[in-house]
């Protein structure tokens, strides 16, 4: 294999295959007590360029003396560090999967990932028991309910207006990567704000044993 290139996958478009090495940087660090070396330890930081949507990752390889498994050999610890992949783990795992090819068509066709950010919104809609038949109505439904507060649905309204010019083939040709971007962030915030966020505060709540007094609720 060619040292120039790392056999990687891109995390903002998907690709798996040879990402091109434009930089690398190596860091060493050794251990002392009393004076006398008890460890070392190496870092190896290479920059990747993908070559289908030229977007750059962080990848590294890292080892210590003590990295030695069962049969005497060393062994190394390997990721791509950045981007930083974002996790939902309380989010149904259809909706993940749909999220995820949203975010790596962004990077590759707008049209496409604006249809995929709206296939999103409705599955989300639909895992919460909307029984309305479009997507507007479903969002209502769910404000209705008190699933998304108002604010939210303001960005529900935005990906929905947009997911369906890109679905109808209407001339998107003004959007830029950015904005498919904020839509993503918009699709993420609902996603956390509905799956995510009352895990974390009931967490909290049987950590520290709040409960709401009865006046509280009233």
């Amino acid at each position: 294999m060619d040292d120039n290139y790392l056999l990687a996958t891109c995390r903002d478009c998907g690709n798996k295959g040879l990402l091109k090495k434009v930089a690398t940087f190596d860091q060493h660090f050794t251990e002392y007590e009393e004076g006398s070396p008890v460890c070392s330890a190496e870092y190896n930081w290479v920059l990747l360029e993908c070559p289908v949507c030229k977007s750059v990752s962080l990848y590294r390889r890292y080892h210590n003396d003590y990295m030695i498994d069962y049969a005497g050999n060393e062994y190394y610890e390997e990721a791509i560090v950045y981007p930083v992949e974002k996790s939902f783990p309380h989010v149904p795992k259809d909706i993940v999967n749909s999220y995820s090819k949203a975010v790596k068509t962004s990077k590759v066709d707008l049209n496409v990932s604006l249809i995929a950010i709206r296939a999103v919104l409705e599955k989300i809609c639909k895992e919460r028991g909307t029984n309305r038949k479009n997507l507007e109505a479903m969002l209502k439904q769910m404000v209705e309910r008190h699933i998304l507060p108002e604010t939210l649905d303001k960005c529900g309204f935005i990906i929905r207006k947009l997911g369906n010019s890109g679905a109808h083939g209407d001339d998107t040709s003004i959007l830029t990567r950015r904005d498919v971007e904020e839509l993503i962030d918009f699709i993420e915030t609902i996603m956390y704000y509905i799956y995510e966020l009352p895990v974390k505060i009931d967490s909290l709540n049987r950590k520290y044993e709040l409960q709401k007094t009865k006046s509280e609720e009233t």
